[in-house]
């Protein structure tokens, strides 16, 4: 004899029947559905639409390209981006994504990135700027460290007219201490094109202040400001050398200017001591021909401090 199902059971069959698993799905849809709804595709002639939502309240991106290459930008309210993923898809787009937040602060728009592979950053970057959001945009990992930057057009046209090595004139010094500061400068001119836009402009400022002391015939100065411009661009991995190997460098450059520098001291002292009479005159010749030496071994303080010794001796037989 059949035995009639408890309530527990009837329960079980009404939760597995054909139309409650129709309500599921359909409930499903309409949910995305409204986060589609809530989720606004930009445009590039909406990209300063968007910098003026941001200024309003903090808002979620998410950014990657479709199959034909072309850009998917989406943001909605909220510091959800992640959920921004699914409508992206349904507007074509595909991996690799971007996506993090977004908020608007006087001139710059500060976008952190929750998830951001190198090659999206640089889409998204070259996306915003071809747009022209008119602030300063600043890309941040969720970290707090900045990645990226994009200035506004003013800006860059601001700094593309800063001196350069280009414009080192340095009429009546030695070429053979120019040319060392010369070739620095030449070399690291376009690395600096790669800092984060606020290193950007200090180390533009930096050149076209070195290129004018050079000008001045101030090389130590000059030589000082480009050290710490290579040091920046090697701490922030810009350059093929790390910061030990750029002050390494500097230091071997600074060293053989100041080397050529002390033989021509070393000449001119030796042509000096030729003039002296008999027994001082050899003294002075085997004091030279040490000095000579020290400089030879690359000592340079020794040489230096031997050489004073020589002037000192000729000053008082004069």
């Amino acid at each position: 004899m059949r035995q009639p199902q408890s309530r527990h059971s009837q329960n079980n069959n009404l939760t597995s029947s054909e139309p409650y698993r129709h309500l599921k799905v359909n409930c499903f849809h309409t949910f995305l559905r409204v986060m589609v709804m809530c989720a606004d595709r930009v445009a590039g002639d909406k990209v300063r639409a968007m910098v003026r939502e941001g200024a309003k309240r903090r808002m979620s991106f998410a950014f990657c390209l479709d199959a034909l290459k072309d850009p998917v930008l989406m943001t909605q309210p909220g510091a959800k981006p992640e959920a921004l993923r699914a409508p992206l898809k349904q507007a074509g787009g595909k991996p690799p994504m971007a996506w993090g937040t977004f908020v608007t602060q006087s001139d710059q728009m500060e976008m952190i990135c929750e998830q951001a592979p190198v090659q999206m950053l640089l889409q998204l970057k070259k996306f915003l700027k071809a747009n022209r959001p008119k602030v300063n945009v600043l890309f941040y990992d969720d970290g707090g460290n900045l990645l990226d930057s994009l200035k506004p057009e003013s800006a860059s046209e601001a700094t593309s007219h800063t001196l350069d090595s280009s414009d080192i004139n340095a009429v009546g010094i030695d070429p053979k201490a120019v040319d060392p500061l010369k070739r620095r400068l030449k070399r690291i001119q376009p690395r600096i094109a790669q800092a984060p836009g606020p290193l950007e402009l200090k180390l533009k400022r930096a050149l076209a202040k070195s290129v004018t002391l050079i000008n001045a015939g101030r090389l130590q100065e000059a030589e000082t400001l480009i050290l710490v411009a290579e040091r920046s661009m090697a701490a922030q991995g810009k350059d093929r050398e790390d910061e030990a190997q750029t002050l390494k460098r500097g230091q071997m450059e600074s060293d053989q200017r100041s080397l050529g520098a002390q033989i021509k001291r070393a000449q001119s002292l030796q042509t000096h001591v030729a003039r002296t009479p008999g027994p001082t005159r050899d003294k002075l010749t085997q004091a030279v021909h040490q000095a000579a030496r020290l400089l030879k071994q690359r000592d340079l303080e020794g040489a230096r401090a031997a050489m004073d010794k020589i002037e000192k001796a000729l000053t008082s037989l004069d």
